[in-house]
């Protein structure tokens, strides 16, 4: 049995959606603390510019 070009791809994308809700779904699932993982990770991120800023902000040392 020979399937057409169009169903396959028609079926791609039904699977292209499926995981990306699931990954969408993993992603705003609460973890800890009513956290979700992007939580955490804006979290992480903002922690991280923080910390890059202050010490972008200081001045050489001289020798």
């Amino acid at each position: 049995m020979q399937l057409s070009n169009a169903r396959c791809r028609g079926q791609a994308s039904v699977e292209y959606l499926v995981v990306c809700g699931a990954l969408v779904a993993a992603l705003l699932t609460p973890v800890s603390n009513d956290n979700n993982v992007l939580d955490l990770c804006a979290d992480a991120l903002t922690e991280w510019y923080t910390a890059f800023a202050y010490t972008k902000s200081l001045s050489i040392l001289p020798n």
